[in-house]
């Protein structure tokens, strides 16, 4: 799982930052629920300060400046450069984004619950992104925003039969060229590029396994219909909080 959130921040070329590769201690710290969500929030909206994003997620100021604080000391962001000098820290996320080896984790009965709730997380978040564009572009098709986007935003969904390793093969060298194109959008901001909105680009590629569809129908029964069933983001996760254990 590789998430580069929007690299407002990164230098276009040869020299952008690589990701972060995410270990056992970072993961434990980023399964805080509110820290997903000063990330997601920092990728989208650029560099903020901790009040700036507490008005826009409902949190208090002081939540925020630590939840900020420990996601520097994980190294998902960083102090931004640019908005140096003031009273309160400016944040950014981290230049070229960060990667977990989320499948390894799950494996490991010490991280297991840890990368539960980040995965879980994580693609809860990219289904609810695109059902948000797409519920808002069904209800207002004449709102000016809607209009102006409508033909640029668009999904698609091609099947294809390959081995294991043909698909890896695939997605690298898919995943070269997205970085190719995305390089000359690299830096922007709302104040240099005037009309520009956030976009996000989102790529998948899996198996359609028999296997997998019948323990989701087995899964779903069991769960009453209900889905997601032992996924929790509010306990268990071995996460530092305010008054709590940092991670060792």
């Amino acid at each position: 799982m590789q998430h580069d959130p929007r690299d407002t921040d990164a230098e276009p070329g040869p020299e952008r930052p690589r990701p972060m590769e995410v270990d056992a201690r970072a993961l434990r710290g980023l399964a805080h629920p509110l820290r997903g969500r000063l990330l997601d929030e920092l990728g989208r909206g650029g560099p903020a300060t901790a009040t700036l994003l507490g008005h826009r997620l409902g949190e208090s100021s002081g939540s925020t400046s630590y939840h900020l604080r420990q996601l520097s000391r994980y190294g998902f962001i960083e102090e931004d450069p640019g908005h140096s000098g003031g009273r309160e820290r400016w944040w950014r996320v981290r230049p070229g984004g960060w990667s977990v080896a989320g499948r390894e984790f799950l494996r490991d009965p010490e991280t297991r619950q840890a990368a539960a709730v980040v995965l879980h997380r994580y693609f809860r978040e990219r289904r609810e992104s695109f059902d948000v564009w797409n519920a808002y572009a069904q209800a207002r098709p004449e709102a000016p925003a809607v209009r102006t986007w409508g033909s640029a935003a668009g999904d698609s969904v091609s099947r294809l039969r390959m081995t294991a390793q043909e698909a890896e093969e695939f997605r690298l060298e898919l995943m070269d060229v997205v970085r190719a194109m995305s390089a000359r959008y690299l830096g922007r901001t709302s104040e240099t590029h005037p009309g520009t909105e956030s976009v996000q680009l989102q790529t998948a590629l899996f198996p359609e396994l028999a296997e997998a569809r019948a323990w989701a129908r087995d899964t779903a029964e069991g769960a009453g219909g209900g889905g997601d069933a032992g996924i929790t983001e509010s306990s268990g996760t071995g996460v530092d909080g305010p008054g709590g254990e940092p991670d060792r």
